[in-house]
């Protein structure tokens, strides 16, 4: 995949007024344009494993069940979460195991995983009504895809297949076999600020320098973006070695080798964010740290390369010979799958990022969090997310992303206020932020 070249073609339209954030018109043509338009990503697959499994999704007003209902990796059901007799939810729990009839809790409605109406209490009160026909009275089902151990749903019968909508992103990350990880951490936090504003947060590195700064210095680095179809991702390129923090004191130390260097970005993200750099790089990262001073930075990449498979390998986990430098390095730093996705891939798997809205309050959003990690099959990740209401309760799990939440409230309570007309956008590193408000002026219009 090609590096970003100049963002000429943004420079003339960098600016996006405040009303994309804060007009009602603009929440309203979301609801209706943009959530039920596009694929949707609903779980990692493994928690739908076994037949008869299920979770629950709320797409705004739409409660969706994803169900497996067999063995082989597309047998999967997807259908509204919504009993056709009288409008209740037909499953209170977000996940678990189903019979093989789901039954209404109010009247006893009964429905196939399929969503067809296999029998109603009373049956016969309705011999000879031309409005009781079980066809129509079916739950209607809902496109359902896989990709990369995550499953996706879209509301919209004639949508874009999922693999052509993603076909932009997969050529990047599917080398990385998210599909093969297991997660290593799961967070979710009902957050309060508007989901558009999460989702630009980790859409760009641009905020690096001024945010970050409790272990590494990444001033003087840069993140060029570009789009791809819907999407948008961006690069990490560095200007010389890191200056880092000492670890277990207060002292700032600069690199003064390549190995040493990277050596650091890993350690800090080791010790931090718990998610890209697990053990396996981590170990890589201290062998090679010890490597000569005048070893090249070719060879520091090589070695550094084989000891993570070496590290992950030792393990009992699988490490894909297709993940190869040349794959890891073109990929980019972070990928942004529209409309609320975002994805940092790892040699030690990825850290993923989703943003639903609160259906009940445009400043509130729930959050998940998953750092993903190459494990033997032996290994159980974390079955249900940690959950935490607003930021604050989050504060001692992750201070790398407590950084990053300081700034989310702030701006959430700024793009409200009469001083501010609107987002002018650095047309190199937030190109890709400036394409997302394109996309979704395409699907919800202009508000006034």
């Amino acid at each position: 995949m090609n590096k970003p070249h100049g963002r000429d073609t943004f420079k003339a339209d960098i600016f996006v007024p405040a009303n994309r954030w804060t007009s009602p018109e603009r929440d309203a043509a979301e609801r209706e344009r943009l959530w039920p338009k596009t694929w949707q990503m609903v779980c990692r697959e493994d928690r739908i494993a076994g037949v008869g499994s299920f979770v629950a999704h709320q797409i705004l007003d739409d409660p969706v069940l994803v169900i497996r209902t067999g063995d082989a990796p597309d047998d999967l059901s997807a259908i509204y979460n919504v009993c056709q007799h009288r409008g209740r939810r037909l499953v209170d729990r977000k996940s678990g195991t189903l019979g093989h009839e789901i039954p209404c809790r109010f009247h006893g409605w009964r429905y196939g995983w399929d969503g067809a109406l296999k029998s109603a209490t009373d049956e016969e009160d309705w011999e000879g009504c031309p409005a009781f026909d079980k066809s129509n009275l079916s739950i209607p089902q809902i496109r359902v895809g896989r990709w990369g151990g995550f499953v996706f749903v879209n509301l919209d019968a004639d949508a874009e297949p999922l693999d052509s909508w993603l076909a932009p992103v997969a050529a990047a990350l599917d080398p990385f076999h998210l599909e093969d990880c297991k997660p290593h951490f799961w967070a979710q936090i009902h957050a309060p600020i508007n989901w558009k504003v999460f989702a630009e947060a980790f859409n760009e590195g641009y905020h690096a320098g001024e945010t970050h700064k409790i272990g590494v210095n990444y001033r003087g680095g840069t993140s060029p973006g570009v789009a791809y179809g819907p999407h948008g991702m961006f690069f990490s390129e560095g200007r010389g070695f890191s200056e880092y923090k000492v670890r277990g004191g207060n002292r700032w130390k600069l690199a003064e080798t390549f190995q040493e260097h990277l050596w650091a970005n890993m350690a800090h993200q080791y010790d931090t964010l718990f998610a890209l750099t697990l053990d396996p790089t981590m170990k890589a990262a201290d062998k090679i740290r010890e490597l000569p001073s005048d070893t090249p930075p070719e060879q520091v990449m090589a070695d550094f390369y084989g000891s993570i498979i070496e590290e992950t390998e030792k393990t009992g986990a699988k490490f894909p010979r297709d993940l190869t430098v040349e794959a890891w390095t073109g990929a980019g730093t972070d990928w942004h799958i529209f409309p609320n996705t975002i994805i940092l891939p790892s040699l030690d798997g990825a850290l993923v990022y989703r943003a639903v809205p609160d259906p009940k309050d445009r400043d509130s959003c729930f959050v998940d969090i998953w750092s993903l990690g190459r494990f033997p099959e032996v290994y159980e990740g974390p079955a249900e997310p940690s959950a935490f209401v607003g930021f604050e309760s989050f504060k001692g799990n992750n201070p790398f992303l407590e950084e990053d939440f300081e700034n989310m409230e702030a701006v959430n309570e700024g793009i409200k206020s009469r001083g501010f007309k609107g987002a002018t956008f650095n047309p190199s590193q937030e190109a890709q932020i400036r394409h997302f408000h394109t996309m979704l002026d395409k699907y919800c219009g202009t508000p006034e």
